[in-house]
């Protein structure tokens, strides 16, 4: 299972002016399909704490930045790149994040409540304690991830491919895990009710201590027998 991702080292404070002239530029470069402006690539800065609400930063290209605690309610960061950034606390409700990329990412306690990551691909990240409240997670790639303590009540999850994924802990309540391919997967100690994993493919997984609760297992390769180790009750199964 994924560990926590080590300290970040110390970034540069982005002056507000020059942070402005990277928008501007990076907005004509999306209107003009890159004939005008220029592409988004901030590495290195300290955006932590900052009112960031609505940016647009789709297919902006972001490097070892911090946005810690930073309002990212409604940005857009579709298709974007981003690696080894801090997320830490971050307010990233309605925000997009569709078919971005991320690689050593820490979203530690962030509030990603109504955030769309469809057909995004997420390498060893930190998500412990993060709030996905009615998130969709549809169609993604996840590997390695630490998801210890979240909330994912009402997030969808349907046709996504896991692997290596702590959910240890996690409130799943009235989630879509649907025809999802699920491969080490760490459910110990987690919270499942009213959940759907109907067609979803399971490979090496441990639902000790589980509280599992009208639950659809019908299609996958779960039978109650795998499920010695949880509390569950009033589950589907074929």
């Amino acid at each position: 299972m994924p560990t926590k991702i080590r300290p970040e080292k110390t970034r540069e404070k982005l002056p507000r002016d020059e942070l402005e002239k990277i928008l501007s530029d990076h907005l004509r470069w999306l209107e003009s399909e890159g004939t005008r402006g220029r592409r988004a690539d901030l590495r290195g800065r300290d955006l932590s704490g900052r009112d960031l609400f609505g940016v647009v930063l789709r297919m902006a290209v972001l490097r070892d930045m911090d946005f810690s605690r930073a309002n990212l309610r409604t940005a857009n960061l579709k298709q974007a790149e981003m690696h080894s950034c801090r997320f830490q606390q971050a307010h990233m409700q309605w925000s997009i994040l569709a078919e971005a990329k991320f690689h050593n990412n820490d979203f530690t306690r962030a509030n990603l409540q109504f955030c769309d990551f469809s057909d995004t691909t997420i390498t060893d990240a930190d998500f412990s304690g993060a709030f996905f409240h009615n998130a969709y997670l549809g169609d993604m790639v996840l590997r390695r991830a630490n998801l210890t303590g979240t909330n994912l009540r009402f997030s969808t999850w349907s046709s996504s491919k896991l692997f290596q994924i702590n959910f240890t802990a996690s409130t799943i309540q009235q989630a879509d895990f649907s025809d999802a391919s699920l491969h080490e997967i760490d459910f110990r100690n987690a919270q499942i009710i009213n959940t759907d994993f109907s067609g979803s493919k399971f490979d090496t997984f441990d639902f000790t201590a589980a509280r599992i609760e009208n639950v659809k297992f019908q299609g996958t390769n779960i039978d109650p027998k795998y499920l010695q180790a949880a509390n569950w009750r009033e589950c589907t199964f074929d």
